[in-house]
């Protein structure tokens, strides 16, 4: 079969992104032609170094960057040009849309070319219906909060957007939910009845360090050198995703063992220099590295040698971390709250802590 791939942005190594990278890997070993299609492209912070094996088109020309949060304009634009852009599609066998506006476009090729369609959600569409911590730290697209001109179209188009959201993922051939928790929020906000349960996985390592080998030793990953054992945190450097848990967290943690590092990954943003703000605070600067965007290779090695995994996310949907720490033999300390409550079971696969209590966390 032929088969497109669509998905709304590509500007961050997420576990959204990853999860789409990986049905297209696995869709082509099973024999099929694949094309990813998205509104926007760059490979230079998402995932730079495997990327580049995927076949990855826009649906539209790039706008200058020269304009203020181009990349909300350039999706606004995919959502005004869909019935057109529809076109383009019209030779695929099927196409799988993963978040707004993949959804809709994929609605106007199936309405103008009969092309069926799959819609595989991670989340509900988050502009529509954001989260507590959504509201509390505003929605973030890339880095910093959404400004000026596009918060305020976006805002005047909600309405509008609300429909177009509800028709277009209502009318799927099937709808595919991303985990236990995420499916009943997606039949509660849409009124779906049918929500295929459609977990993400990731590829389990056979041959695993023993608990010795995680707790002594050292590894050197981005030219720095991380002592065992450490802790590990891989969530993008978003609010959302409440780092200052952990590290307010670990002074806890380093009462009973003094030795263990947290070591955090992924792209810089100014959310870090707060946490590395706190960190100095709390006189934590030698306990906490942060390694920055780090190649999947060097992901591998620190799962594979990290003594515990945290989550701190509060609200998340699911959790990609929690799932590829898992495939690591680590065991996985979260929130007893939102998605990781349909992943986790408490004190065997890993821990659930009681939201949001500093203290148990640490324990």
């Amino acid at each position: 079969m032929k088969i497109a791939i669509f998905h709304l942005a590509f500007i961050y190594s997420g576990g959204g992104e990853k999860l789409v990278l990986e049905e297209a890997r696995g869709l082509k070993e099973r024999g099929h032609k694949v094309t990813i299609f998205t509104s926007v492209l760059d490979t230079k912070k998402c995932f730079p170094d495997i990327i580049d094996k995927f076949d990855i088109k826009t649906f539209v020309p790039r706008l200058p960057s020269l304009i203020p949060q181009w990349e909300v304009f350039q999706i606004l634009l995919t959502c005004v040009l869909a019935p057109f852009l529809a076109f383009r599609f019209r030779n695929f066998d099927a196409i799988l849309a993963a978040n707004q506006p993949s959804p809709w476009l994929a609605f106007w090729t199936r309405k103008l070319f009969g092309i069926p369609y799959i819609t595989y959600l991670s989340q509900p569409t988050r502009f529509l219906h954001p989260r507590k911590v959504d509201k509390e730290t505003g929605l973030i697209f890339r880095e910093g909060r959404s400004f000026s001109p596009a918060t305020y179209l976006m805002k005047i188009v909600k309405p509008l957007a609300n429909w177009v959201d509800r028709v277009s993922i209502k009318k799927s051939d099937s709808v595919l939910a991303d985990g236990e928790y995420i499916k009943g929020l997606l039949e509660k906000i849409y009124g779906l009845k049918t929500t295929v349960f459609c977990p993400a996985g990731a590829h389990p390592v056979i041959k695993q360090l023993s608990c010795v080998s995680r707790y002594k030793g050292v590894l050197k990953v981005n030219g720095k050198t991380i002592s065992k054992p450490y802790i590990l945190l891989t969530n993008r450097h978003f609010p959302q995703k409440r780092f200052e848990y952990v590290i307010s967290a670990l002074p806890i943690i380093l009462e009973k063992f003094p030795d263990v590092f947290l070591v955090i990954t992924g792209q810089e943003t100014d959310y870090t220099r707060g946490m590395k703000v706190l960190a100095k605070q709390l006189s934590l600067e030698e306990k906490v590295l942060f390694l920055g965007l780090v190649k999947e290779k060097d992901l591998k090695k620190l799962y594979s040698q990290a003594s515990v995994y945290c989550y701190t996310a509060p609200e998340e949907d699911f959790g990609m971390g929690i799932i590829e720490a898992m495939a690591h033999g680590i065991p996985v300390v979260a929130w007893n709250n939102a998605g990781p409550t349909g992943i986790i079971d408490d004190g065997k696969t890993g821990f659930l802590a009681k939201p949001f209590d500093i203290v148990d966390f640490a324990n």
